[in-house]
């Protein structure tokens, strides 16, 4: 549904654990062809994880900065 903060390209999302849904009614059939998917950044989010257990394993900024730019070299 669309986004209840007023972005144009997001949308809010609604999960129904189906385990208590006992009967369905469908209010809106919709015949359009949704939006294609936006590509995931895989790099990024490996990036950020790799920040993560960093900070979590104590590494200073100091040591992740380093490492990162040995990383990418």
């Amino acid at each position: 549904c669309p986004s209840s903060s007023g972005k144009p390209n997001h949308a809010d999302i609604l999960l129904v654990n189906l385990q208590y849904v006992s009967e369905v009614e469908i209010i809106n059939d919709r015949t359009e062809t949704p939006p294609p998917l936006a590509s995931l950044n895989v790099s990024k989010k490996e990036e950020k994880m790799s920040q993560a257990y960093a900070i979590s394993a104590g590494v200073s900024l100091e040591g992740q900065q380093l490492f990162q730019t040995i990383h990418k070299t």
